[in-house]
């Protein structure tokens, strides 16, 4: 029996890998906009000139794209787009004569069908000429419909519609073909060469931005959950629960983070055993099941419950995401690349407050915000279909070959493993626990790993999920009567508040490579310390507003090119590969816990003190930060000068 149930699961799992391995979502998403282009052509085309006939314009223009977009190139394109616009004109010239000498019939529009298709086999293009028939019925159909519109403009209409539609399939398949080009450009070579580059000295080609993308989207979907929670938040409180108490508050909305960090831990090791692919296509799974339970159930249990498991799986996310980059990323680009996705966390936030705002405006509903969730979960499994298995996890099992052919899936056929071939089988990797690491010599090391982190966790976390109540607290809002009012305002400034995020990132990943990363780290600190400063004497001092605002944009432009990306690539550069693990997971656990305690703690404060004593608080913090990476920073990752280029370690 156990026979014969194994090969039926062996087909039934080959039968689905083969149907998804026919999915192709970017082919997808290509006809995707040609059609929204054709649709909004064709209707603002149309619309302007003869409104009452716009959606046909529409219909016909997406007709012809979509006819196009089946050819299997861009010369296939052109005879095919060439057929039709041919077969339009001809179908518009006849609907023409017939509407100029005599009013719609059905016997007349019969005639014309007749008449038309013996023309079109009389030109060579019957067995594609359908789209003349379908022209010519259109025309006569919207002359019966609106009868006042002229045969000359309506015949016109039709055939510019037409036109359009073709281009922008053509134009479409062009740009795919110099896509494509550039993707693999060993298909597309007139020479073949048998000398193959070296993964790790390589120059940067597109499979390289393309694991980039995919594995930094569980940080702009993590961002664009932190930023939720924040504008929900205020609204449940409001509107469905209002004897919610600080703590309970605090503690709504630390469930998410919690789950990132159990889930961070769970997958984590899970991963090391079963093999990354699985859980980097689980993860979004799991947020998308956790989005919809949450938006189904509509009330707090629901919202608790789907926040932890959508934590569960952007943590899980976390522990696989920098893995694949550092892997595949050539030796001279893998630390910059690493903070790249660390960066990405800034579109979440922007684009979470931004749609937040708009939808908001549009629904009145904060619970439907649940669905921008599902829908960014959706995108990453759509991504993440079409992916391989990490090469280091293969090495570190001994399956040589399939790590060779994982590399050439991600980079291309003419690339060859690197250094990680030489990685040591798992069971023959030295390991180190966490009570290692506070051992004699390198608990400084957990020292400048950790309390830094924990730190900027609670700016990054803390301010960050409760940035549209401190800007309700701080009076920043315009002062709306409604309570609904202020929130949306409060989203509004939040929006332009988290714009600083991005270029904040981009200062920081400009210095990466050009600064020492304890004099980044600990002038970003004090540099946003002094913003939450200008921000305190704006608020004590009743400052114009613009004062205030500039203070939380200097606080979020320095947290970010400082303590909020370094504290991600320092690990690497301190701990051994046997102690990364440990070193690096100890190190985000202390990140975790800081941002949960300032997620807790920052309603109570409120409570207790007022905006006022969440800015001293805050302000105490950084600096605290500053100090332990001033001093210890300097012993366990001493500066080398500009001269050396800052490295993961490799020992």
């Amino acid at each position: 029996m156990e026979n014969t149930r194994q090969p039926i699961l062996l087909r039934v799992r080959q039968h689905l890998r083969d149907a998804v391995g026919r999915m192709h979502p970017s082919v997808s998403f290509v006809s995707c906009i040609g059609v929204l282009l054709a649709y909004l052509t064709g209707v603002y085309i149309t619309g302007s000139l003869h409104e009452a006939s716009r959606w046909m314009g529409a219909m016909l223009a997406c007709t012809s794209l979509v006819v196009v977009l089946q050819s299997n190139s861009y010369k296939a394109s052109l005879r095919t787009g060439w057929t039709r616009v041919l077969g339009t004109f001809l179908g518009a010239l006849v609907a023409y004569i017939y509407l100029k000498m005599w009013p719609f019939s059905i016997v007349g529009m019969l005639a014309s069908v007749f008449v038309l298709e013996m023309l079109c086999m009389l030109v060579g293009i019957y067995r594609n000429g359908r789209i003349a028939t379908i022209t010519l019925l259109i025309i006569l159909l919207v002359s019966q419909m609106t009868p006042h519109v002229s045969p000359a403009v309506n015949c016109l209409l039709r055939f510019t519609e037409s036109v359009v539609g073709v281009a922008v399939g053509i134009a479409l398949l062009w740009l795919l073909e110099r896509w494509n080009r550039w993707l693999y450009p060993q298909k597309y070579a007139n020479t073949v060469t048998d000398k193959n580059m070296n993964m790790d000295t390589m120059p940067l080609r597109w499979g390289h931005f393309r694991v980039l993308v995919v594995a930094s989207l569980g940080q702009i979907t993590g961002a664009g959950l932190a930023t939720l929670v924040g504008v929900i938040l205020p609204m449940i409180q409001i509107f469905r629960h209002p004897g919610l108490t600080s703590l309970q508050q605090g503690l709504v909305a630390a469930t998410s983070l919690v789950g990132i960090m159990v889930g961070s831990v769970l997958f984590g090791a899970w991963s090391d055993k079963k093999g990354y692919l699985f859980f980097f296509r689980f993860c979004p799974a799991l947020i998308l099941a956790a989005s919809l339970f949450t938006f189904f159930t509509a009330d707090l249990f629901g919202l608790v419950t789907g926040l932890f498991f959508m934590g569960l799986g952007i943590g899980g996310g976390y522990s696989l995401d920098s893995d694949y980059i550092s892997e595949i990323m050539p030796r001279r680009w893998r630390l910059l690349m690493v903070g790249v996705a660390k960066a990405a966390s800034s579109l979440g936030s922007i684009a979470a407050a931004a749609v937040c705002f708009f939808l908001l405006r549009e629904w009145g509903d904060p619970h439907r915000l649940l669905l921008l969730v599902a829908f960014m979960a959706v995108v990453m499994l759509l991504c993440r279909i079409r992916f391989e298995q990490s090469p280091g996890w293969l090495i570190a099992h001994g399956r040589i070959s399939e790590a060779e052919e994982a590399v050439r899936y991600f980079l291309g056929p003419d690339v060859e493993i690197g250094e990680i071939r030489n990685r040591p089988n798992k069971t023959q990797m030295p390991k180190a626990a966490w009570s290692d690491l506070f051992k004699s010599g390198q608990v400084k090391k957990v020292i400048f790993s950790g309390i830094p982190w924990a730190c900027e966790g609670l700016g990054v976390y803390g301010i960050g999920v409760f940035l549209p109540v401190l800007v309700m607290a701080l009076g920043l809002e315009t002062g709306a009567e409604s309570a609904f009012a202020r929130i949306t305002d409060s989203v509004l400034l939040t929006t332009w508040i988290n714009l600083c995020i991005l270029p904040g990132f981009v200062l920081g990943l400009l210095l990466v490579n050009r600064w020492y990363h304890v004099r980044t780290q600990t002038w970003g600190f004090v540099l946003c310390a002094a913003g939450m400063a200008i921000l305190l004497a704006a608020y004590e001092f009743r400052w114009p507003v613009w004062t205030a605002v500039s203070g939380f944009m200097l606080f979020e432009l320095f947290l970010n090119a400082g303590p909020h990306l370094m504290t991600f690539i320092i690990p690497p550069q301190i701990y051994s590969v046997a102690e990364r693990g440990a070193g690096a997971g100890l190190a985000a656990a202390f990140g975790k816990l800081g941002a949960v305690a300032g997620v807790v703690f920052i309603p109570m404060l409120l409570k207790w003190g007022g905006a006022s004593l969440v800015l001293w608080v805050t302000i105490g913090v950084l600096l605290a930060g500053a100090l332990v990476t001033a001093v210890v920073g300097r012993e366990v990752l001493p500066d080398r000068g500009r001269s050396v280029r800052p490295e993961i370690r490799r020992d």
